[in-house]
């Protein structure tokens, strides 16, 4: 899974004065006021809402890197480029899609936890109206420019970039470069549409 950081950021470096945790309390936090005004905001406005965010909370080229796997080392920097900016739109468009609405939600941060190459666990909860707890698992890595989210773990076990990459090796395969691009943005399209959740 790691084999990636190499190709992108080679050595970790030192994060800056933000914690791992507050890095994900910062983005639980936009995501609740996106939440409670998401009827005025509608999908454009929570769109650009949370997309400063996600540039602040997550590294979407060690995303797209680790994605991609060894396909990564193929592609130009041209493309590459392109890979990295379609991937972000779609976690804009996620989150966008998602969280349309609040009914008492709330986010609790819960503790840290040390794992290889330098990067930690910030294990977390989503505490829905009803009581109802979903375990938030986040991977973040120390950068240049601090801690960023890598990966999400949704109720603890289910990765998201282990999904991405079995699906975008799926696709690559099929329909390669191009085809994996057009399938990022139908899904973002997608979301916007409302046809996704």
């Amino acid at each position: 899974m790691f084999t990636a950081f190499c190709l992108v950021a080679g050595a970790s470096a030192p994060a800056d004065e933000k914690s791992a945790s507050a890095v994900v309390e910062a983005l639980h936090d936009s995501l609740l006021v996106m939440m409670k005004d998401a009827e005025a905001l509608g999908f454009e406005g929570r769109s650009a809402h949370i997309a400063p965010v996600v540039a602040q909370s997550f590294d979407p080229r060690m995303i797209a890197a680790m994605a991609t796997g060894t396909y990564w080392k193929k592609l130009s920097q041209e493309q590459q480029e392109q890979l990295t900016g379609a991937l972000e739109r779609l976690s804009v468009a996620t989150y966008a899609g998602r969280f349309n609405g609040y009914s008492g939600e709330s986010f609790q941060v819960l503790s840290e936890q040390p794992e290889a190459q330098g990067t930690v666990f910030v294990n977390s909860e989503l505490v829905k109206g009803d009581g109802e707890v979903i375990v938030l698992k986040y991977l973040l890595l120390p950068s240049d420019a601090g801690w960023r989210i890598i990966d999400v773990y949704y109720l603890g076990i289910y990765s998201e970039l282990g999904m991405r990459r079995s699906e975008y090796a799926a696709i690559l395969q099929r329909d390669g470069f191009k085809g994996l691009l057009g399938a990022l943005d139908q899904k973002s399209a997608d979301y916007a549409a409302g046809l996704l959740r």
